[in-house]
């Protein structure tokens, strides 16, 4: 079931005494709410849809949602009934917490659908919640005396719902480090917590409010959970639902890292985390930030070690060296007990820690500068004609280097860098020469920063880099229909597919007349009391002689509850999927195909609602689809035009001959070769004057 992505797995609460996570007891019941599909035709916001999810039993709960979708101009609120904490929902976000809610303290939560005035139609399910009801304890303290006190460090934060510690460091995007076991689920949904609060009297925790709550990016997460001395994750959030900041910029300070762990020298470690209490300690206490120092004790083969008091709940904790104030490793396994022994991390110079740190993915991808065309890059360009582009660089996390900005040619395997000028505020210009047929020309932009970063456009480059043909650019319509007269001759529907207005679709479109429409007239719907489908299919046209690339263009209106698993709209060629088409108002789709096998080409849109749920929004407009070929023609300029007589040289001859032929058409005194020898001809053979 979906849900699962947002409980724990149950091998996390039985994890190994050594590794110190402090899971609570979590339990996940299946709720089964669904609502209508939601519209608000009135002048004002509205509530739509309201629920309260309840679990007695809960000291804190997480709402999982399920097949839900939020249009444009709604809202899925949450608030706790317990102390009035509330989390706000897009469909963006909702997919970035991947289904579920922030947690909420107590055993209520409400929910609410909120609709602006015009809203998109929109629909949600709560699939489960997930419950928090007690704790998990495991210890390593030193000579047998917790001697930790409480502590408000705002760089480190508790992962909920694992139980572990995180904290923000220094990279790029300013981003997370924990230990590796903490994250070796990547799926399940872990939250950074922020600001934590004391914990009830038995222990059981309280939530900071949803505006210190930040998701995971799964995407993000690099880790390596291979026990002491090679244990460690690197990650990053999405920014706040409530506040739109990040962790960073909420918080506003961050660990700086060592570039390596010192040799042990009698220095000092402080381990900062979230870990768990037992008696004498206060319950209070358990899940919240404390705070320990003790003396470096070991450094080997990328282990250290301190005798600094730790409990479950503790890893991914920095390891702080007090002596410099830079985080010297992470913090993830027990070792010390009564008689003494050590606490153990992963060395923050661990190799493969320091490839991840140095090749970020997701959120941990910094924004360093904005590089951005104005326009689009050029599909061709004739020979020997030099041209201009324009392009912006802005400052992101960095600022850039004004006289880095530049252009890097790549012609028939031969790298060239042409500086960019500087036109305006942002703006810059590059300039490519003139090129040859036949030659093979690749580029791209790139500008280093202040600090000595280098970014590119596109932004993998030189792997990735823009192809520009040399000659004129020649479309070849293979297929070409509208639906104005009905279904054209060889196209075949099935199902809902008819021809039809645009009046479902709100009218407009990308053209006057009919188009083909999955869904019924009357109600604006493909709902029938039963699952649906159909497919629109074109004729099997030749591609004899008629060589790529091709690109597939058509008009699309589309909407459904967009949901991954029902409701499928789907384009394809010759039976092989293209996309699931996106929802959206009339938009014209556009795909590049390089080469189509087997000598015909098909084009089908199949619609399938798989169940009957959620089946009265507006279905699928197709109108304007069109195959065509693309092909470059390069003819080379004659290196002597303006040379009538072929003489070798423009000269009084050439002049005379072109006033000959004023008037005429073709032949040699049309230099232009527009097929009339006029003005543009006199110019081209003044500016050619002299030996060729």
């Amino acid at each position: 079931m979906n849900w699962l992505v947002c409980s724990l797995p149950a091998f996390a609460v039985t994890a190994a005494v050594s590794a110190q996570t402090a899971t609570p007891d979590l339990a996940t019941r299946s709720i089964d709410v669904a609502s209508s599909v939601l519209r608000n035709d009135t002048a004002q916001t509205t509530t739509a849809f309201r629920h309260v999810v309840s679990d007695p039993a809960a000291s804190s709960m997480q709402v999982i949602f399920g097949r839900t979708k939020l249009g444009d101009g709604a809202t899925l609120r949450m608030t706790s009934l317990t102390d009035g904490a509330a989390q706000h929902h897009t469909q963006a976000t909702l997919a970035q917490w991947q289904g579920c809610s922030a947690w909420f303290n107590g055993p209520h939560v409400l929910v609410e659908v909120i609709m602006d005035a015009g809203a998109a139609p929109s629909h949600l399910t709560i699939d489960a919640v997930t419950s928090m009801r007690g704790i998990y304890d495991s210890r390593s303290i030193c000579f047998g005396t917790d001697d930790r006190v409480l502590s408000y460090d705002d760089r480190s934060a508790r992962v909920a719902p694992i139980g572990c510690t995180g904290w923000l460091i220094d990279d790029p995007a300013r981003q997370f480090l924990t230990a590796g076991h903490c994250m070796d689920n990547p799926s399940v949904v872990e939250v950074m917590e922020f600001n934590v609060p004391l914990s009830n009297g038995d222990g059981s925790w309280n939530h900071p409010g949803p505006e210190d709550q930040y998701p995971i990016d799964p995407v993000s997460v690099q880790f390596t959970d291979g026990g002491i001395g090679n244990d460690w994750s690197y990650y990053g959030c999405f920014p706040n639902t409530e506040t739109g900041l990040t962790a960073y910029q909420a918080q506003g300070v961050s660990h700086v890292l060592a570039s390596a762990a010192p040799t042990v020298d009698g220095r000092d470690i402080t381990i900062t985390g979230y870990g768990s209490t037992s008696s004498p300690v206060s319950p209070t206490w358990y899940g919240v930030q404390k705070t320990h120092t003790g003396p470096y004790m070991h450094n080997s083969s990328f282990n250290v070690g301190y005798q600094t008091d730790t409990t479950g709940g503790n890893s991914g904790s920095p390891v702080l060296d007090e002596l410099t104030g830079l985080a010297i490793g992470i913090h993830t396994h027990a070792g010390c007990d009564g008689s003494g022994g050590y606490n153990n991390g992963t060395a923050i110079e661990h190799t493969d820690l320091q490839d991840a740190l140095a090749n970020p993915l997701g959120v941990c991808i910094p924004n360093v500068l904005d590089i951005s065309l104005i326009g689009s890059a050029p599909d061709a360009v004739l020979p020997a004609s030099p041209f201009t582009i324009q392009f912006t660089v802005g400052a992101g996390d960095q600022e850039p280097d004004p006289d880095s900005i530049r252009l890097v040619l790549m012609r028939d395997g031969v790298t060239d860098e042409i500086a960019a000028d500087a036109t305006g505020a942002d703006v810059y210009e590059a300039h490519f020469p003139g090129f040859a047929c036949g030659e093979n020309v690749q580029w791209y932009l790139a500008a280093d920063t202040m600090a000595g970063s280098t970014v590119t456009l596109p932004l993998d480059a030189p792997d990735t880099q823009f192809d520009l043909p040399i000659g004129v650019l020649v479309e070849t319509v293979i297929l070409s229909s509208d639906f104005d007269g009905g279904l054209p001759a060889g196209w075949s529907a099935s199902g809902l597919w008819h021809t039809a207005t645009t009046a479902c679709a709100g009218g407009g479109g990308c053209g006057a007349g009919s188009v083909m429409y999955f869904g019924q007239d009357g109600d604006c719907d493909y709902d029938t009391g039963s699952g649906v489908s159909g497919s629109l299919s074109s004729p099997a046209v030749s591609l004899d002689g008629i060589a790529g690339p091709y690109e597939l263009s058509f008009c699309s209106h589309l909407e459904t509850e967009n949901n991954a698993s029902y409701d499928f709209a789907t384009v394809a060629l010759n039976g092989e999927q293209l996309e699931r088409t996106p929802e959206g108002g009339w938009t014209t789709r556009v795909f590049d195909l390089p080469s189509i096998a087997g000598g015909t080409a098909t084009v089908s849109f199949s619609f399938d609602s798989v169940d009957d749920w959620y089946n009265t929004y507006t279905g699928w407009h197709i109108d304007g689809v069109q195959l065509l070929a693309r092909s470059v023609e390069c003819t080379d300029p004659d290196p002597c035009a303006g040379d009538i007589d072929g003489s070798g040289a423009v000269g009084t001859d050439d002049l005379l001959q072109l006033i000959a032929d004023w008037g005429g058409g073709g032949g040699p005194s049309d230099v232009d070769g527009d097929g009339l020898v006029g003005t543009d001809d006199l110019l081209a053979l003044i500016a050619a004057w002299g030996p060729c």
